[in-house]
């Protein structure tokens, strides 16, 4: 059974999370200059949390809503436009990944095009409207979005950090497979829409099975009937929060072959692993949001002891994301060079970015499985 609790340490990352809202857009960081800015996907996280933490998140919804009224033009013409046309994948004619609070486009040299931040808006749209009883998006601009992941699910796009943008991704497909199935609440009971949701979503849970390998899912294909190949932390939301793969064995290999190739002390997870690369941003050093998406895996294995252990393990520091630590990274030249980069771009302070707000808001979302003492 799940324990809700209110702690001086959950209110502690509640409250972070609250004021990185601008205008009703939660910063990926407000200390980090290169990410102040409302990544889709960042804000669409920070916001489930604070609504399941019990909180008013009217203002980052009506921010939502007026964003994808912003872009909805450019979705209408790209669902006029033939799949097979040269420039279907030119990011851009998509949503962008990230915007000023503003709505401003930020062009920067880093992958726009990427799905789950949209599917994660829509899953927060119905959530938003379950908890409140309040629709707060028209119906048009719904069917809209809705209409836009079904058309480029299969599609190859960036992945969750903004990278491999050859490839379709486990992460994304899981998203979208969060957001419609989410989305299907919101409309009538025997709708043509309804069901075509719910034979959509079916099928999507069966897409991402495709990823499995050897018991353990993988992070990515080039076609989505190709081989998947590659490690990713990311993968863990499919079995937590996007709950598409439910079987505890496949948890459990994917989880052991995570640990195994992508954790230096068995605590801490990398992001990824795959043929010929591996993850070096900021060192290498291991993320605290994926070593919570773990800790919510073993909770889901009822290994309550190890994700408590996880959890704590956030604790060892005072707010950091990426943690640059000589016995935690891949090579301590990476060390130097981001150390040297980050600086130049956070006003002579080095990296890491300390902290991301999704860091702090997924934690806050992942302890209310527990309480720590």
């Amino acid at each position: 059974m799940n324990i809700i609790f209110r702690v001086p340490t959950l209110k502690r990352f509640i409250e972070y999370v609250r004021y990185q809202s601008i205008n009703g857009g939660i910063l990926a960081s407000s200390t980090y200059k290169p990410y102040k800015k409302v990544w889709l996907r960042d804000h669409t996280f920070a916001s489930i949390s604070l609504l399941f933490n019990g909180y008013d998140i009217t203002p980052q919804i009506k921010w939502l809503s007026t964003l994808l009224k912003i872009e909805s033009s450019k979705v209408r013409i790209l669902l006029e436009m033939d799949k097979n046309h040269s420039d279907i994948l030119n990011q851009n004619l998509h949503l962008r990944a990230r915007y000023t609070p503003h709505f401003q486009i930020i062009n920067e040299l880093w992958s726009e095009r990427q799905y789950d931040g949209v599917a994660l808006s829509l899953a927060l749209i119905a959530l938003y409207k379950k908890y409140t009883c309040e629709f707060p998006v028209e119906r048009k601009l719904l069917d809209l979005f809705v209409d836009y992941l079904i058309k480029f699910h299969d599609t190859p796009c960036a992945d969750q950090w903004e990278m491999h943008e050859n490839f379709i991704h486990a992460e994304t497909l899981g998203s979208i497979f969060f957001g419609l199935r989410n989305v299907v609440e919101l409309y009538p009971r025997n709708s043509r829409k309804r069901l075509q949701l719910i034979n959509f979503t079916d099928y999507l849970r069966t897409k991402i099975h495709s990823f499995i390998k050897d018991g353990v899912l993988l992070k990515m294909k080039r076609e989505l009937d190709g081989e998947a190949c590659g490690l990713d932390s990311s993968v863990l939301l499919n079995f937590t929060l996007f709950d598409v793969i439910q079987d505890r064995e496949i948890i459990k290999e994917t989880l052991d072959k995570l640990y195994e190739s992508l954790s230096p002390d068995g605590m801490g997870l990398r992001r990824f692993l795959i043929p010929g690369e591996k993850d070096v941003y900021f060192g290498g050093g291991v993320w605290y949001i994926t070593t919570y998406w773990a800790a919510e895996a073993y909770f889901k294995l009822n290994e309550i002891k190890k994700a408590k252990k996880l959890l704590l393990y956030r604790l060892r520091f005072p707010l950091p994301e990426q943690i640059i630590d000589d016995t935690l990274i891949f090579d301590p030249q990476w060390k130097k060079k981001w150390m040297e980069i980050s600086r130049k771009e956070n006003n002579g302070i080095p990296g890491p970015a300390d902290p991301l707000t999704w860091s702090n808001s997924e934690f806050a979302r992942i302890l209310n499985y527990t309480v720590l003492l």
